[in-house]
This record gives structure tokens, C-alpha cells and sequence, in this order.
């Protein structure tokens, strides 16, 4: 019913190896070159997540980095991990491209992480968690890398959303967002972690010149309580217990 670790592994490498448009909406490197309101709304976002920089950050699920410019200002250093290697070529040739020393990209499952114990200031991810096949054995692998007091930075779509909810129900690749959400994921995490749900309307897909007036006017609903509920996206915000 729900995709496993090899069948998202397939879908994103045909994703990025067909061109589809899923691939220029959510995950062309050139974004943020192409589209400026995209851009600045995730020049604020990370502005927001990192008002002061970090040190090493893990990005889980990072696709093809199209995001590297912007956050590789907000830490010491991006190590990037995924298990679509199609995307990872992607990633490379970016961080190759605009010259960015301290990121790097690794084939990895969040699963198994190859990476050593309490490493980590900061574990980041977008848009991943509500793909993993085995949340318990991510979110353990997650504490394991962070350091005592390290943060876990997840931004998700919203379930309560309507658009979000009705986008995710058409896509089998993303039904696991109505399992793994605000009000199941941050529940998992309790005994290890101090935890935040925020909400926030920082999003890629589907925002142009065109549509920036629906964004706008949602933005606008959404700043008042109780409408932020229907936010497009919430972040966990989790650290970790000394």
C-alpha cells in the first residue's frame, strides 16, 4: 500500500532521470535562479531556523540540494544524504557549479546512517519524513548522530491543509503523510527530545508570478489564530536531551 525504501528510491531517480515536472516544481537545481519568489521565501525560512550559524549539519532526504546556496550559509558545514542516486548526481553538479566547499552529498539511507555517534549540531530534513518506511529506526538513528543538545529541524506538509491534504491523497508515492504527521511523529520522539511544532507557509511547489496572490491572501489567513492551523507546512522543532 504505502512505498518502501526501494520503491521511493525508484520513483525519485525516475523523477530526476525523466525530467518529469514534478522535477521543475519541487526539484530543478536552478530554482532558485529561475524563480525569486521561491528564493526569498526560503532565504527567510532558513533565516528563521538558523538565526546564528551552526556547526555540521546533516540534511536528510536532500534530493538534489537545489537549496545548498542558501543554507550553506547558515552552518560550518552540509553533508547531505540520500538513497536516490540520480538526485545525488544532481546535487553534485550543483555544489560543484556554485563553488560551495562546505557541502558534500552521500548515497546513504536515513535508516543506516553512516555517520558516527554524537557528530551532529544539527539534523535538517524537508519534505522527508512522511516518506520513511520505519520511522522508529530513523528517528533512532537520528539521536544516535546528534550531539547532547543538538537540534532535529523537520519542515512537513501540513495534513490539516486541504490543498496539502488533497495533493497527498492523489499520489501514492505520499500517502504515508497521513500515518507519519504533526500529531504522530512528535509523540515518538518525547523521551528523548524537547519538542516544538510551529507553522509556516514556506513552499516551492506550484508558487509563480502567477499564483503569488493565492500565497499572499493564504499567508494573510493563516498569520491570524486559529487559522494558522492551516498553514501549509509545520516544523518540528526537537532538541535533544542532554
Amino acid at each position: 500500500m504505502f512505498h518502501d525504501l526501494d520503491e521511493n528510491r525508484r520513483h525519485y531517480d525516475r523523477v530526476s532521470s525523466d525530467k518529469r515536472p514534478l522535477y521543475f516544481q519541487r526539484f530543478d537545481t536552478q530554482i532558485l535562479d529561475n524563480n525569486p519568489i521561491v528564493a526569498g521565501l526560503l532565504t527567510s525560512a532558513f533565516q528563521r531556523m538558523f538565526p546564528s550559524p551552526v556547526g555540521r549539519l546533516l540534511d536528510l532526504g536532500c534530493g538534489t540540494g537545489f537549496y545548498y546556496p542558501l543554507l550553506s550559509r547558515h552552518a560550518e558545514s552540509v553533508l547531505g544524504i540520500d538513497v536516490s542516486r540520480e538526485m545525488l548526481d544532481e546535487a553534485e553538479r550543483l555544489i560543484a557549479d556554485k563553488q560551495l566547499t562546505n557541502c558534500s552529498v552521500r548515497e546513504c539511507s536515513a535508516l543506516e546512517l553512516d555517520v558516527a555517534d554524537e557528530s551532529i549540531d544539527v539534523v535538517h530534513s524537508w519534505d522527508f519524513l512522511h516518506h520513511v518506511s520505519d520511522i522508529p529506526a530513523a528517528l533512532a538513528e537520528i539521536t544516535r548522530v546528534l550531539k547532547p543538545g543538538g537540534r532535529f529541524l523537520a519542515v512537513e506538509p501540513n495534513v490539516i491543509n486541504p490543498s496539502i491534504a488533497w495533493y497527498h491523497m492523489r499520489r501514492r508515492s505520499e500517502w504515508r503523510l497521513f500515518l507519519q504527521n504533526q500529531f504522530t511523529l512528535p509523540r515518538k520522539i518525547h523521551r528523548q527530545f524537547e519538542r516544538t511544532i510551529r507553522y509556516d507557509n514556506t513552499i516551492i511547489s506550484f508558487l509563480n508570478e502567477r499564483t503569488h496572490w493565492i500565497w499572499k491572501a493564504a499567508n494573510r489567513l493563516t498569520s491570524i489564530k486559529p487559522f494558522h492551523l492551516l498553514s501549509f507546512r509545520y516544523m518540528l522543532d526537537a532538541t535533544k536531551r542532554s
